[in-house]
């Protein structure tokens, strides 16, 4: 019984002690410790502050502004959906003042699609790099759009890697095939065919089901005779 006494004394000694320490290490560092819990509770409070009192109604501003740029794209006016048309801002304004919301993000998408279809592929690089997304859908779309922009200025070695990004990132059978397509493509032109027999018969074994994958067997027939096989 004293035994257990003595270790109970001495467990509160122990923590006794430990407190010391600790008071004695914050009176030591006071201040130090203020201005770091300041500093997070200020970087906390700017986060939100920034996220629902600046961003949020930026957002909802940015989405009403799209409406008309969306529906003259929607239209195939490219040059009002890209510059608006006196009343209503075009893709370019609404990425340039609403970069940092979602709206904003999506009108560099198509501003980049429309540079692509005038055949300024410079500048719908420079737009499509700057879309970023966590949706699956649009995110393969502008792989794919973004890698064909590069083929047509020659840079292959980037075209390759982005449609290969927009092919393995997320698993989609309808859209997949289609940039899996385009970088067999792809190598094809620069004479490749090996590489792009191996995209072929990937695509056949992930997507069976496809539409592209119907033409496959053909694809790569024609691509061993070209290789010489």
């Amino acid at each position: 019984m004293a035994v257990k006494e003595e270790k109970g004394e001495q467990v509160v000694e122990n923590v006794e002690v430990a407190l010391e320490k600790t008071g004695d290490f914050f009176e030591k560092h006071k201040s130090v410790i203020i201005t770091v819990v300041t500093v997070i509770v200020l970087l906390v409070i700017g986060y939100f502050g920034y996220k629902y009192l600046y961003l949020a109604p930026k957002e909802k501003t940015a989405a009403q502004e799209m409406f008309y740029s969306q529906r003259y794209f929607e239209m195939d006016s490219m040059q009002n959906a890209l510059n608006g048309d006196g009343q209503h801002p075009g893709f370019l304004e609404i990425a340039d003042t609403y970069g940092a919301t979602k709206s904003g993000k999506l009108a560099h998408y198509y501003s980049g699609l429309i540079y692509l279809h005038q055949g300024n592929f410079q500048e719908a690089v420079a737009h499509i790099e700057k879309f970023k997304t966590k949706d699956p859908v649009l995110y393969i779309l502008s792989r794919q759009a973004l890698g064909d922009a590069y083929w047509e200025l020659g840079q292959t070695d980037q075209a390759l890697a982005t449609y290969k990004q927009g092919a393995e990132k997320y698993d989609n059978e309808m859209l997949c095939p289609t940039v899996m397509s385009r970088m067999a493509a792809l190598y094809e032109s620069l004479q490749q065919y090996d590489n792009a027999i191996k995209v072929y018969e990937e695509l056949r074994s992930l997507y069976p089901r496809s539409m592209e994958a119907r033409n496959v067997d053909m694809m790569i027939a024609r691509l061993q005779a070209k290789a010489g096989k």
